[in-house]
């Protein structure tokens, strides 16, 4: 609809020129409902305002309730007084104003949702008699603990009510609940969050193959390496599995364009589905492409970046940061060009300022040179044949992934 002032005003007569043709405008319409009952409110609206005034409710008692019970979850944990009041004095504020009730509850719901409290999770606490002394959370602090690492969202209504019986904490109720929440659908967010962040997945959308030389490597390929280990990841947690399969578990998830770049028959579609490894050089995350892309460089394999992500992000000993004025070693290379990159990276560990970190990262990365930089299986590196041998500190001898991931599994206390 439009509003408008339908009559024009004009005047020939007015000595200015700009006053004899004037024409009034509204500039602003605001509609004001009248008071609705509680059924006439739509269903969205009826989770958070579940009172209206009535004669035997007073407008600011309704309020106190809806607010009260609004922020307990905004804030997941009971609503203190002092919150209530305030945020109750706001509503009333509008209602003052002639606004309406509801609009009133939609000025301090908007308050709420920029509080700290909400948009951060905030653990408040007593103060300790010994500040030395390792404190327990509250069971509200550890409900929104626990929802945000495995669902990416606050409590439900399930957790906060054993949090207010404060029973979360007791071992049983507190493995329960965790079983529960991780066959919940919203465990998904685990994955999708935890999951990219610890392997580093979230950087495969960073890496660029060189299309010359690895010409089969797409966007679409990308997404199903990602894929695999995201699926991977899911069945380890999902079916309760050890840990240390992200090392040496002897399946996978493939679909038919993923089981052909591995050179694996028998999968056909585009659904992703389980595969047994058995017989196959392939095991856990580390021979994922996945990880094999993102640890490589555009035109070729990376030991260094492979034993170092290795380090980092499954035995928790990141290296520290290179010495600053090292060549790099593709400087080695364009003076030895035809050189293997495997006596490249021995030139390089021969500055004793390289050989301390180095001597634990290239042996790990070298180990899993038979896989290319998009995480093909190969033999040869161009004309020169692929060694994938080493020596892990404490003359622990490998030769190959399969090798190099059986010491790997050795080093349980450490992985992480």
């Amino acid at each position: 609809f439009e509003a408008a002032f339908i009559n024009d005003y004009y005047n020939p007569k007015a000595k200015n020129r700009r006053d004899r043709d004037r024409n009034l405008y509204v500039r602003k319409l605001e509609l004001v409902p009248t008071e609705i009952s509680l059924d006439q409110l739509p269903k969205s609206h009826r989770q958070i305002i579940f009172v209206t005034p009535d004669k035997d409710l007073a407008p600011k008692a309704a309020t106190e309730q809806i607010l009260r019970r609004f922020i307990g979850r905004a804030f997941r944990r009971p609503a203190l007084d002092e919150e209530v009041e305030k945020f109750t004095e706001l509503a009333m504020f509008a209602r003052s104003n002639e606004e309406t009730f509801e609009r009133g509850i939609q000025l301090a719901v908007t308050g709420i949702l920029v509080s700290p409290h909400f948009l951060f999770r905030v653990e408040s606490q007593a103060q300790p008699e010994n500040a030395e002394r390792i404190q327990p959370i509250s069971d509200y602090d550890l409900a929104s603990r626990l929802s945000y690492f495995l669902w990416s969202t606050m409590p439900d209504e399930e957790l906060l009510s054993l949090a207010a019986q404060g029973k979360l904490r007791e071992p049983k109720v507190l493995e329960q609940q965790t079983r529960r929440m991780l066959a919940d659908k919203k465990s998904q967010a685990l994955v999708d969050n935890f999951a990219t962040q610890w392997l580093n997945l979230r950087n495969l959308d960073e890496v660029s193959p060189d299309p010359k030389r690895f010409p089969t490597f797409d966007d679409k390929l990308r997404q199903d390496m990602q894929r695999e280990t995201e699926e991977f990841f899911s069945a380890i947690m999902r079916e309760d599995r050890s840990v240390m399969e992200f090392l040496s578990a002897n399946f996978t998830y493939l679909n038919q364009r993923l089981a052909e770049h591995y050179g694996i028959s028998g999968v056909k579609g585009e659904e992703f589905q389980k595969v047994s490894l058995a017989g196959i050089p392939r095991a856990g995350v580390l021979t994922q492409a996945s990880i094999l892309t993102l640890t490589s460089n555009p035109t070729r394999t990376s030991p260094v970046k492979r034993g170092k992500w290795i380090l980092e992000n499954m035995l928790n000993e990141p290296p520290p940061p290179p010495p600053p004025n090292v060549p790099e070693l593709e400087e080695v290379a364009k003076e030895k060009p035809g050189m293997s990159l495997r006596k490249q990276l021995e030139i390089h560990r021969e500055s004793p300022t390289c050989a301390s970190c180095h001597n634990l990262m290239d042996p790990i990365g070298l180990g899993f040179e038979n896989f290319d930089a998009i995480g093909k299986w190969r033999d040869k590196d161009g004309k020169l044949p692929v060694d994938a041998s080493g020596e892990l500190p404490g003359h622990q001898k490998f030769n190959g992934p399969i090798e190099l991931i059986n010491l790997l599994k050795k080093k349980e206390p450490q992985f992480r």
